[in-house]
């Protein structure tokens, strides 16, 4: 069994297309999951330090560099209960970690 390429493929620029979509979608869905952040932290902060995940109540958190990093750490608590503020009981965090 031979696989006709020319049937099966697709334009480069059709597959750029689907795969800009799909980044945008993702890019959609993730600030809306987070949509709490901005509130939480401020303009300032959110445009620097960006959420990526939470696993086990933890937050991991995304920072443009070190030194924002250890001011953001030193904050931590602060931001912990700004962020819970935020969410319901069953969403809130326990902690953050600055990567």
């Amino acid at each position: 069994m031979s696989i006709n390429y020319k049937i099966h493929s697709k334009k480069t620029s059709d597959l750029h297309n689907e795969i800009g979509e799909l980044l945008g979608t993702l890019k959609r869905e993730k600030k809306r999951r987070y949509a709490f952040w901005e509130t939480a932290v401020g303009d300032k902060i959110a445009k620097i330090a960006v959420p990526t995940y939470k696993r086990n109540d933890v937050l991991m958190v995304k920072v443009q560099d070190s030194v924002w990093r250890f001011e953001l750490t030193r904050r931590k608590f602060e931001i912990i209960e700004n962020v819970n503020k935020n969410l319901t009981p069953t969403k809130q965090i326990k902690d953050i970690i600055f990567k």
